[in-house]
């Protein structure tokens, strides 16, 4: 594979030890205080300090193939009829997705950027790095870092147009100070009734009461936000054993399946259930 040449993403990045801009010399990124980061033959790039674990493989392609299946599709659609209104009279939209996981959000806004003839540099980063291997070979498009969420983003101040966190964690003055003024932040979190009757049959973990509330309060007390939008996606499927088994694995109630839940999900040969989101427009006011 040949080099990569990043210098559309170069002006969007900073060195996440000393925030100095990076240049590419071949397959290396360099600042001006000489850090140094490989590029992988994948075409992304570690720049976590300390690597932490993430979601692991197992739960990665569970995941993409419940986002094959089309199970997760009315989310994205509805996320980028959202998006897209607000964006089309930008010449070119600088994004970048903070918990990108296997890139599925990420890449379907592009495509559909772009078939609305709107021009856009997309990035993602995730704790994982089996997640951004994956996202980097099937999407090479965009621009994939591994990076923790919860510390500094390698990114430069002001860059961004819009920046997604989907199911992530939440940085909030990280947000603020990557996201241009006026620049918008989309973050979606599970509703209160997500797969409801598969989390009341397997007893699997709850959704915090009133979270939604608590983010809306978090970003726009703190971090000089204005509430857009406020969106509800919610839709039934009925699923059968394989797919009611990746749904579980596909979230953090992977981590906590006893030997009981794993073997009750074995029982289970359909069952109906409930998707339901909630997608929050932010904007990012003047800074203070």
């Amino acid at each position: 594979m040949g080099m990569r040449d990043l210098s559309a993403f170069l002006p969007l990045l900073a060195c996440p030890f000393c925030c100095e801009p990076f240049v590419q010399e071949q397959q290396v990124l360099r600042c001006t205080n000489r850090h140094s980061f490989d590029i992988a033959r994948e075409g992304y790039v570690n720049l976590v300090r300390k690597q932490l674990p993430g979601d692991t493989k197992e739960m990665l392609l569970a995941r993409r193939a419940v986002f094959e299946q089309g199970l997760y599709q009315p989310l994205s659609d509805a996320l980028n009829t959202l998006l897209l209104a607000r964006l089309s009279a930008l010449p070119v939209v600088r994004y970048f997705d903070a918990g990108c996981g296997e890139g599925y959000y990420q890449s379907r806004l592009y495509e559909a950027l772009l078939a609305g003839e709107t021009a856009a540099i997309s990035m993602g980063c995730d704790i994982s790095r089996e997640g951004i291997r994956l996202a980097a070979r099937r999407y090479p498009a965009s621009f994939f870092q591994v990076a923790n969420i919860k510390e500094r983003l390698p990114l430069a101040d002001q860059g961004l147009d819009l920046l997604l966190n989907i199911f992530a964690p939440r940085n909030t003055p990280e947000f603020a100070r990557v996201l241009a003024t006026g620049a918008l932040l989309v973050i979606v979190i599970p509703g209160p009734l997500h797969i409801q009757q598969l989390r009341s049959v397997l007893h699997l973990l709850t959704i915090e009461e009133q979270k939604e509330q608590h983010v809306i309060e978090q970003f726009t007390e703190e971090c000089k936000f204005t509430l857009l939008a406020s969106e509800s996606v919610t839709y039934d499927l009925t699923l059968d054993e394989e797919a009611l088994t990746r749904v579980v694995m596909m979230t953090p109630n992977y981590w906590h399946l006893t030997a009981e839940q794993r073997m009750q999900m074995t029982t289970l040969s359909t069952l109906t259930t409930t998707f339901d989101f909630r997608c929050l427009v932010f904007q990012r006011r003047i800074a203070a």
